[in-house]
């Protein structure tokens, strides 16, 4: 009797615990997915048009955009900015006043690195829809030679660029989007260097 109250007692001393009463250690944390989404696809509101996009993953910060679009192109020589993503002017001392406008259908393409994905999935904020910032490859290419160039001015031209921009989600599936960039706008006989800047509200799901 005695001998089992002294093994009780050193028990409790010494810390002993019978394998019925072991604690579960809690489980590590785990790091979020600092990953772009496998698809995202949206309608977007932009500058002077409409477009309907797919993007896809190629990595876990690339993607690749695909869609087409619509855009409302004119060109004035009393403002001769500003319509003209799709227009090279040939000769900006014609000779008269003139202006024109079109619909101008076209189809997108672009590559995008979304190189803060990971710092702000780290930081806790909402990257779903691939809200980050981005360096992206772009080209635009129009699908109608249409009355938006039957000035013999103007050229129908084939923008390709680099921009740099940043995509923030507003709720529910609404985002908005910016960037600014250069664009090279090429037509048969003329090559244009101009600044570009763009921005989008989008629906996506």
């Amino acid at each position: 009797m005695r001998f089992t109250c002294f093994c009780l007692l050193g028990g409790l001393l010494f810390g002993v615990r019978t394998p019925g009463k072991a604690q579960s250690q809690p489980a590590p944390d785990t790091p979020p997915s600092a990953e772009v989404e496998r698809v995202v696809t949206a309608v977007a509101v932009n500058y002077l048009g409409l477009s309907a996009s797919q993007e896809r993953r190629l990595g876990s910060s690339v993607t690749a955009t695909y869609g087409v679009g619509a855009h409302y192109s004119f060109y004035s020589t009393a403002f001769p900015i500003g319509g003209t993503r799709f227009i090279n002017v040939v000769d900006p001392f014609f000779g008269r006043d003139y202006r024109t406008s079109a619909l101008t259908p076209y189809l997108l393409g672009e590559l995008r690195l979304y190189h803060t994905l990971f710092r702000r999935t780290q930081a806790g904020r909402n990257t779903r829809r691939n809200a980050a910032n981005y360096f992206a490859l772009f080209g635009e290419v129009p699908l109608s030679k249409n009355r938006l160039i039957d000035v013999p001015n103007l050229a129908l031209a084939t923008p390709v660029g680099l921009k740099y921009g940043l995509r923030r989600n507003l709720g529910g599936h609404l985002y908005a989007e910016g960037s600014a960039g250069l664009a090279l706008k090429i037509s048969r006989t003329q090559r244009t260097l101009l600044p570009r800047l763009d921005a989008a509200l989008a629906w996506c799901w």
